[in-house]
This record gives structure tokens, sequence and C-alpha cells, in this order.
């Protein structure tokens, strides 16, 4: 198995060397080997951050086993068997003399294929930031406020559009004078070592003020990196950026303006300050030091600027006919509305979409399965890879796709069980868990067979249970049913490649015709762009934030059992389903004993 090799010596110092990237230093104090990988740049999944949880940040003792600290519980209980064969949790490692430590290919997170392309939603160009010539001069002004002064009259402008994302950021560098992109560029968020989904993020944050200052510091600093980076690719200026607009969740919000996270942490999850802010950016060290920075309004506590910023490009503020507005991710944010009213929500739908919890669950990169077909007579899968490497784990839409297709081949009943009496070599018991072989050993990238287990499929039905049961409440609470939406949105990249017909199969989503579902892409990048090129879409966005009814899912009393309904494939209520019910009734598909077989 290839991988990347660590030399950690310690006592009085060690020294840490990786392979293939030849990378040495030595630390005089004893480190997990994940600080280690951290300190040293090393590509190690961490998806909950170090907690112990995820078991994602698997690494092999090649030498100095003895020079470990014993086996922790949670290594025993995620790693079982494969201890003795010198696997460890690099989280759960601690180092206490030389070791060579083997990371293999499937604990790295690799490059992210990152979503930075969106609607293309028109706009007066009436920006903030312009200038005025006279003589030989230009004066810059914001607003009616002259920021500055330049010797030429051919001075340029630019703005920078950002959205913060939990996984990644967008960024848009922008013509102010004529409203044209100049150039894109796209980051993972550089706090994901510091944990891979919110809730972990703000468990950091707790942790005191240099974990805060962390989380605050590298998110100011990815954002001056992407800034210099647009600015390189388009030959441009820094000094030339005289404002940015940004927008993201709320826990992102809160990171980049260093507000205290304490109050998402606790119910009823009330955000430090809602309003939308107008910023000086030369604390931030962001573009031109005269610059400003504005940052659109939250929502609610897990409704962000984000989601404001996706009504903006969607114009669902502004639609006579119904519609609906999905953005997937750890936490799924759904609006439900026209021009005269409109609700949201926001449902953990959990890291499972991520890669976390899944056996082979993986971020959108490199040899991320992410199109599952199965054939349901002999129950041999075709898949389809990014990149069209080797598969070396699933992705997202990858996961959807291959419960969809189990569920169609009858491998999976409606309740989620595999079916472990069928007689093939696909599907079978690993340990006492059912599973299923998406990919055999000699057909990975990885070394060994590539599965989908009963423990997977749980996950995913509780991710997709949180995601319909919300779509629910706020279509009950707009008092609309799936049959009357007429527009249907889909955002962010989970949206922009899921097969939108896996999606309905498994329950994910309300009954919608498919034909019928946009995929808008990043949505929240298009409305950042749009209140960087006009004040008329600022007023816009705060209208929006206080329009907007916010549903806390936590206190309506129907929520509880729409989830636990919503956890069978596709619900416990199949005349919610009719016409996906219709397609899949074949000879194969086969019903849990919740349902009754509807002849």
């Amino acid at each position: 198995m290839g991988g990347d090799i660590f030399i950690i010596t310690l006592s009085p110092s060690f020294e840490v060397a990786f392979q293939p990237h030849g990378r040495k230093a030595r630390f005089d104090h004893e480190v997990s080997v994940l600080q280690a990988a951290r300190a040293l740049g090393v590509d190690i999944a961490s998806i909950c951050g170090g907690a112990g949880s995820c078991g994602k940040c698997i690494v092999k003792i090649v030498q100095g086993k003895e020079n470990l600290g014993e086996p922790t519980p949670e290594e025993e209980s995620l790693l079982g068997g494969r201890l003795g064969e010198g696997y460890r949790l690099a989280c759960r490692s601690e180092i206490m003399g030389d070791a060579v430590i083997l990371v293999p290919k499937e604990s790295r997170r690799g490059a992210q294929r990152l979503q930075s392309e969106g609607l293309d939603t028109p706009v007066t160009l009436d920006p903030q930031i312009r200038k005025q010539t006279g003589g030989e001069a230009t004066r810059i002004l914001w607003g009616d406020t002259v920021v500055d002064t330049r010797p030429s009259r051919d001075a340029p402008i630019h703005g920078f559009a950002v959205d913060v994302g939990t996984t990644k950021l967008a960024g848009y560098l922008m013509d102010l004078a004529s409203g044209d992109v100049v150039s894109v560029v796209t980051e993972m968020n550089p706090q994901i070592p510091c944990g891979e989904d919110i809730m972990t993020r703000l468990t950091y944050a707790m942790g005191g003020s240099e974990q805060r200052e962390t989380l605050h510091r590298s998110l100011v600093d990815g954002v001056r990196q992407m800034l210099s980076d647009a600015c390189e690719k388009a030959d441009a200026d820094p000094l030339d950026v005289y404002e940015l607009v940004l927008v993201g969740n709320t826990a992102m919000h809160h990171f980049l303006l260093d507000l205290d996270p304490l109050p998402l942490t606790r119910s009823p999850f009330t955000p430090v300050d809602l309003g939308p802010r107008d910023l000086d950016s030369a604390p931030f060290n962001l573009g031109n030091p005269k610059g400003k920075m504005h940052v659109l309004p939250l929502i609610a506590g897990f409704v962000g600027a984000d989601c404001v910023a996706s009504i903006l490009a969607t114009g669902v503020h502004r639609s006579d006919e119904p519609c609906f507005l999905i953005d997937i991710g750890t936490n799924t944010e759904i609006v439900v509305g026209d021009k005269d009213r409109m609700v949201a929500c926001s449902c953990a739908s959990g890291p499972a979409f991520e890669g976390a919890h899944i056996r082979h669950g993986m971020r959108a990169a490199s040899g991320a399965v992410e199109g599952v077909w199965i054939d349901p007579d002999s129950l041999e899968p075709i898949l389809t890879t990014i990149d069209d490497a080797e598969p070396v784990g699933i992705c997202g839409s990858g996961l959807i796709d291959a419960l969809s297709e189990m569920l169609k081949a009858g491998i999976v009943d409606t309740s989620g069980k595999i079916m472990t009496e069928i007689e093939n070599p696909r599907v079978r018991r690993s340990g006492n868990v059912p599973e299923y072989v998406l990919a055999w050993k000699r057909d990975s990238g990885i070394g060994s067979d590539i599965v989908v287990t009963q423990l997977d499929v749980r996950e995913l039905q509780k991710g997709k249970a949180a995601m319909f049961s919300g779509a629910q409440m706020a279509l009950s609470s707009r008092g609309v049913q799936p049959s009357e939406i007429v527009n249907i949105y889909m955002a962010g990249a989970f949206g922009t490649y899921i097969n939108r017909e896996s999606a309905v199969n498994v329950g994910m989503i309300p009954e919608f015709n498919t034909l019928d579902i946009q995929q808008v892409g990043n949505a929240a990048g298009t409305g950042a762009r749009m209140a960087l090129l006009s004040g008329g879409v600022r007023e816009e966005a705060q209208t929006i934030s206080r329009k907007v009814e916010y549903i806390e899912l936590a206190t309506v009393a129907e929520y509880n059992q729409a989830f636990l309904d919503a956890l069978l494939l596709p619900h416990r209520d199949l005349n919610l389903f009719p016409g996906t019910v219709k397609k899949l009734g074949s000879a194969h598909l086969q019903y849990g004993r919740l349902h009754e077989k509807t002849k």
C-alpha cells in the first residue's frame, strides 16, 4: 500500500520526515501523529476535528510501534482487529519515541472538486464604490464619501465577492466600472484542520481564546490569499480592490468577524448580531487599506447570509409563484415561498454526505465514486469516479446513487435493511455487519474492497430523513403542497452534482417532477456578486432577512414523528411518493415490515 511516511523521534527531541513529501522537522515535546501532521502540512483527513469519533485519520505504524502510547478505547472501537496490523488513529496516537508512520491513500483529503459556477442573475450596476475623475486625478468614493485619491484618470477600481463556505471558499474579482467578472478562484476552507463541520469548529472555538483566534485568523488569511491569487490571475493589483462583499453561514460569519460564537452553541442559538455590517478593510489587511467590507445580514442562528444571497440569486423573494430552494450540506437550509411570504429552516442533515461516519466515505476529490448504476439481475455495479481515477472512496452524490440503486435492485428493502439472504458474492456479512461490495480490491485504489455497509445505510437514512422532514415542515408552514411548487432550486456543490432522480427515489426531497428541478450551482456566490455591484441589492438583502420567517424545527411538535416517518425508503407514507413507488414497483423492490406491498 503506497502512502506518506512519517519519521518521528523523541527524547530530547524527535524528527518528523514525510515520504513522498520529503518534509522534515524536529519537535521537543510529545505530540499526537495528527498534531505533527498539521504542523508539517501533511494531508490527513479529520472530519471530527481530532475528537476520535470519525475514524478517518487512520495511519499505519511501520516502525516504532513500541514508542506509541497504548491504544485508546476509541481506537479499539473503530479499528478492532486492525490494531494488531499496526493501524492507529492519528488523533489518538501519542508519540514517545522514534517512529515511521504511513498515511494510506484513503486517509488523505486530496484535492477536492470545488463549486464556483452559479446563476448569472442580471443586476442594475450601482456599486457603492465608484470613481470620479477631475483633472489628472481620480477620486474613489464609497457612497458620497471620498476614501482615496489616485493620481491617474485611468485608475481601475475592483471589488471582491466571497462566499465563505464551511468546506470551500469561492472568490470573484470584479471590475466595478463595468460589472464584469475579472477572475474566479476557489480554495478549501483553511479551518478544516480544526474540524470539518460547523459543530466541530464551534466546539474547538470553545476551547479558549487561542482556538477562537486560530479560527478567525486562518479564515481571514484564507480570504487574503484568495484575493492575492485572483489579482495575480487577472494581472491586477490588490490595492485596486476597494470593497469586499462576504456571505457565509452564521458560524463562518462569526468566525470571520471574530464575534463570540458561544451563543451559537446554546439554545436558542441567537447570533450576536443579525444585521448587515459595513467595516473598514484595513484591520483585516484585505485589499486597499482605505477600502471597505460589507457583510450581508443573517436570518437566524443556522440560516445565514449565504441563504440571503441564494434567495437574491434565485429571485424567490420576487416570484409570483411558489418556490422551493434547498442548499444541501452538513446543515441544509430550505426556503419555501414567494414575494408575499417566505419561510426557512435549517436541518442538521449531518456530515454523512461529506463522508463522515461512512466506512469508505470521502469528500468530492479525485477517485471518489460519484455515480452508481446496479444491474438489477446480476447486481453488478457500474461506477463513475471523479477524474475517472481508480475508486478510493464514495462521495455524497455517489452515496445517494448507491442507496437508490440498492433499493431499486432489492439489495435493501424499504426499511433500509440489507438483504443478506440474497445469494450473490457482492452481498455479504463482514464481522457480522451486512454490506454490499461496490468495488473489489483488485479494482480499487486503496488495496481493499470498497463497500456500503448496513451502518452506512442507517447514516444516510438519518441524513435524508432530516432533509425531507425539514422540507415537509417548511411546506406545511407555508401552506403549499409539493405539486403546487413551480420553481425548484437545488444549490451548492452537492446540489449541483447529485442525481435528481436518486434524491427523489430515496426520499431526500419531496416527489417533485425531476425535470423541474434546477441545479443552480453556487447561488450564494452569485448573490454576493450582485450585492457587490448594487446598493439596491443590499437593500433587498435587508428586506429578505427581516421578511423570512424562521422555523426552529426543535420547537415544532410534529417534527420528531415526521423525522421518524422519513427514515424509511422513500417514506413510511408511500402515498407521498405515488410516482416513485409505481416506478420502483418491479419484482426487485423489497418491502420492509412497516410497508404492505401494494398491488
